[in-house]
Formats: structure tokens, C-alpha cells, sequence
């Protein structure tokens, strides 16, 4: 099975790199006639003008859906394509602000967006079985191809409206977009000018063993939570009180979850007992060898609902929903039986092998080769915030070294870590949102590098304040460079993590 999926791979470039970038039509269309418009490789199923814009919806082949919407004037010839997030399996909301940009372009309605659902309908957070990864194509199309494709298509959409292409194209991405907007650099590098690549999770394979971990961390042998909500409140508030009110670096900070040890016999919310201490140890470090590091200090308001559960089992939580699918039907060569369940999982050296055949060569976009994404006269900028506790930052920190230790990294990338920023910048809240809490602005930056030459520096940040209910708009967040050496606390969890040497194609450092 294993080799005959690696067969096609082989073949999906080869088939997609001799597309045309756009279809050419003798003469601009009409909105209404843009159903008649040929797209590679699939088909357009309606157009209609609103709000603006030219929406157009269409299939790429087999059953990739996809939104492309054009302006009805004024387009500035800038092209965005917008990724997913999770599993996927829709068509993202395409109004703005998305993932940290509100530009002025993208406000005035003037920038042709567009995104897919990878070529599945389903929950993006795992709440139903990912039973579409059974088959082969629809793993190819969501690990690999599915950003290339709609970014062919999307040319061929913008010429027969406009007459011509984009003069400069945009991917913009968080979580899985971040890890859609690596893959375009490492495996489509001529496809974008400029990529935003949010909290990545490129190291997407090995990421699932970290969301098995935590969720099987806090269930005890019954079947019963360790650590509950109630709890998440005080230790909180002691990280803050040892690390500080914004954390600049959780591997500065040497917290220890034994200082809240209840005293013998004794279960309360202001303290922790034995069992609890050593669940919230195992959650900061990860485990070890298999992910690159675990929970950052300040990231424990977030836990709620992830693997803290309000009410049942911590492995139906967030991490554990998104585990369970991804090693039952996206992670090995054939589907694990019906009775699988995520305490079967091994945390071993084998297991992280296993998982990385598919991982290497569909969803992994560890590859910190990008000599080609530069030689095209790419520019990335990649973001993640210190207190992510869907994809913890140190994962990215090791991705950008390497890139860094490539050399050169300076005149094409810029990695900014946020202090007291969740997933994606939103949160801790669910419903908590950029427009209602402010979010730094990486697009105008992006593009003023890539059409102006002008590189990003300093980026003024609305950071949340300790408890996540004020907003601090005086933070300056300069480019960060994984290579400077750093003095962390000696008894840090977070400074201790294991790097996982086989983490990318370059092998250990």
C-alpha cells in the first residue's frame, strides 16, 4: 500500500508542474460568464456578483470545492489564498481579517481571496471519524496538493475576468494553512511571491503523538480525568507569578508544578495532588524524542477543552478527537481496526518511525531546504505565539533554525515569536477573535517586502495581559533569531525539551 501511494507521488508533480498558469481566454468575461471559464483540472459551478466581488465556487477533480472571490474594481493585482485549519474538509471563511492581516487592501475589498476544502467535507476538528482518509487520492490532495491546484485554477479565473494574471501572489495560513504555506515553499516554490505561515504544523506526524500524549496523560487507569477545570485557574496563576505577567520566553522560566502540591490526603482547588503534579510535569515536557517539547508555561488557560475536559473523558477533548483521527485514518499505510483506541498508542521510537512514512512524504513540511522558494525571490514570514497549546512553539523555533543554519535566512524569512500569544493569536477563549482582541498585522509587511524591497523589522503587537482580559498595545516584537544563544532556567520544563534530531530531511544537527 505504502509503495503504491509513494508511486503516485511521484506522479502528482509530473502531472500538476506541466499546468499551465492560467488558461488563456481571447477576451475578458462577465461574472455570469465565468461558468463557462476553463479551469485546469476542473470545473466552475456558479458565479454571481455580491458585495463587491465576483464569487465564484467550482470542483477541482475529483471533489476539491473551492471559493474564488474577484473584485469587482479596483483589484490591485495582488492575489491571497487563504489556508485551512485541523483536518479541513471546508471552504474557509473568506472575509477579513483572517489569520493576523487586516491591511488596508484587504479592507477596501480590492485583493482577489480565495481557499478550498482539500477535497473532503468533514469537521474540522475531528468531532467525526475522518473516514475520507481511507482513501489514497484524498490523503494526497490534503497533504499535498490541493494549495497548488486551486492556485492554478485561480490564475486561470483571474485571466478570464481580468485579462491577465496577478502581479504578485499571496498564501496566507495558520495551523494546517501554516503548514500548507511550508509545503508550497518546499515543494511548489515558484507558486507564491509572498507566505504567511501562522503556528505551523509542519511537523504534523509527530504532532499527533503529542496531542495522543496529552490527552492519555490526564486520563488515570479507570478511565477518569487527573487534572480538571477547576484546577486550571490556580496553576495559572502561579506560572504568572513565576515567569510574569507576559512571558517573553517560557524557556526562561523555571516553574515547578510540585510547588502546589496539596498537603498528604488533602484535594482542593488552590493545590494540586501527586497524581495532578506529575500529569502537569508530563504535560510541559511532551514526550520525550517523539515531539519537540511539550505544553509552554502560560499556555494552561488554553488547556480547557483541549485535553482539561468541563465533563467526560480527556480523550474526547480537542486533542484527542484530532489524534485519534489522524492515526486511524491518515497516519499509516492502511487503516487501524474498528477497535483502536488512543491509550493503544505507543509512545516509542517505532511508532514515530511508522508514522513518519506517510508523514515524510505526504503531511510533513519539515524540509528547511528553501534555496529554491528564494532563487524564485520568495518571502516567508512565520509567526507563533509563545503560549500555543494546540502546537507548542519550540517545534517552530527548531524548524527555523535549521533554516537559519542553512545561511542566508535573513534575505528572504522573518520568524516572530508572540509573547502571550495562544493558537493562531486567537483564544484563550474559543469565541475570542483578532477583530475583537487585535492581532499584529504581517500582510502590509509582507507585501511591502516582496513588491517594495522593503524588509520587515520591529511589528508593534496588541499582546494580552497575564489573565487574557486586557490588551497591551505598547509590546514591539522584533524578528527572532533561533540561533542566538539564550540563558534558560536550569529546572525549566519547557528549556529541557528533547529536539528530535530526525525532525527534518536534513537529518540531526
Amino acid at each position: 500500500m505504502i509503495r503504491k501511494l509513494l508511486t503516485l507521488l511521484v506522479a502528482v508533480p509530473l502531472m500538476l508542474g506541466g499546468a499551465s498558469a492560467a488558461a488563456h481566454s481571447p477576451a475578458p468575461l462577465n461574472c455570469a460568464g465565468l461558468t463557462a471559464a476553463h479551469v485546469p483540472q476542473g470545473m466552475v459551478t456558479s458565479a454571481t456578483a455580491a458585495d463587491g466581488y465576483c464569487q465564484v465556487q467550482g470542483v477541482l477533480e475529483p471533489a476539491t470545492k473551492f471559493t474564488v472571490k474577484l473584485p469587482v474594481s479596483g483589484w490591485t493585482g495582488e492575489y491571497v489564498q487563504q489556508g485551512c485549519s485541523g483536518l479541513c474538509g471546508a471552504v474557509p471563511d473568506l472575509r477579513f481579517p483572517l489569520f493576523g492581516f487586516s491591511c488596508p487592501a484587504a479592507k477596501d475589498k480590492t485583493l482577489v481571496v480565495a481557499g478550498d476544502d482539500t477535497g473532503h467535507t468533514g469537521d474540522p476538528a475531528g468531532a467525526q471519524p475522518a473516514t475520507w482518509g481511507r482513501d489514497p487520492r484524498a490523503r494526497i490532495e490534503f497533504g499535498l496538493t490541493s494549495e497548488h491546484r486551486l492556485r492554478l485554477a485561480s490564475d486561470a479565473l483571474m485571466t478570464a475576468y481580468y485579462g491577465h494574471g496577478p502581479a504578485y501572489r499571496y498564501f496566507d495560513g495558520c495551523s494546517t494553512g501554516g503548514r500548507q504555506g511550508l509545503n508550497l515553499a518546499q515543494r511548489f516554490p515558484a507558486d507564491f511571491d509572498g507566505i504567511l505561515a501562522g503556528a505551523p504544523a509542519n511537523n504534523e506526524a509527530p504532532l499527533a503523538l503529542l496531542e495522543a500524549w496529552v490527552a492519555t496523560r490526564n486520563t488515570d487507569a479507570h478511565g477518569k480525568q487527573i487534572l480538571g477545570p477547576e484546577k486550571i485557574p490556580t496553576l495559572h496563576d502561579a506560572v504568572v507569578k513565576t515567569c510574569g505577567d507576559v512571558i517573553q520566553d517560557p524557556r526562561k522560566c523555571g516553574f515547578q508544578p510540585s510547588s502546589l502540591r496539596c498537603p498528604p490526603d488533602v484535594d482542593r482547588p488552590t493545590c494540586l495532588t501527586p497524581a495532578q503534579v506529575a500529569a502537569v510535569v508530563a504535560f510541559y515536557r511532551g514526550p520525550h524524542g517523539l515531539y519537540n517539547g511539550g505544553m509552554p508555561y502560560g499556555s494552561e488557560l488554553g488547556w480547557i477543552d483541549q485535553f482539561v475536559v468541563r465533563s467526560g473523558s480527556p480523550l474526547d477533548g480537542n486533542a484527542g478527537k484530532i489524534a485519534f483521527n489522524y492515526l486511524k485514518y491518515l497516519g499509516y499505510p492502511t487503516v487501524l481496526p474498528g477497535r483502536f483506541k488512543l491509550t493503544d498508542v505507543r509512545f516509542t521510537p517505532a511508532t514515530y518511525d511508522r508514522l513518519n512514512l506517510l508523514g515524510n512524504a505526504l503531511y510533513n513540511a519539515n524540509n528547511p531546504d528553501l534555496s529554491a522558494f528564494r532563487a524564485h525571490g520568495g518571502k516567508l514570514i512565520m509567526y507563533h505565539g509563545w503560549a500555543d497549546p494546540y502546537i507548542p512553539p519550540f517545534s517552530t523555533l527548531d524548524y527555523y533554525r535549521a533554516v537559519q543554519k542553512r545561511g542566508g535566512a535573513d534575505a528572504y524569512t522573518r520568524l516572530y515569536m508572540i509573547p502571550a500569544g495562544y493558537h493562531c493569536l486567537f483564544g484563550p477563549e474559543a469565541d475570542t477573535s483578532p477583530s475583537e482582541i487585535g492581532v499584529p498585522e504581517f500582510l502590509q509587511p509582507l507585501m511591502d517586502w516582496v513588491e517594495k524591497g522593503t524588509a520587515p523589522g520591529v511589528i508593534n503587537v496588541p499582546t494580552l495581559s497575564g489573565d487574557y482580559t486586557d490588551v497591551i498595545r505598547d509590546l514591539d516584537v522584533a524578528p527572532f533569531d533561533a540561533l542566538a544563544p539564550i540563558k534558560t532556567a536550569p529546572d525549566s520544563l519547557n528549556a529541557n525539551y528533547h529536539y528530535v534530531g530526525r525532525y527534518y530531511l536534513g537529518g540531526p544537527r
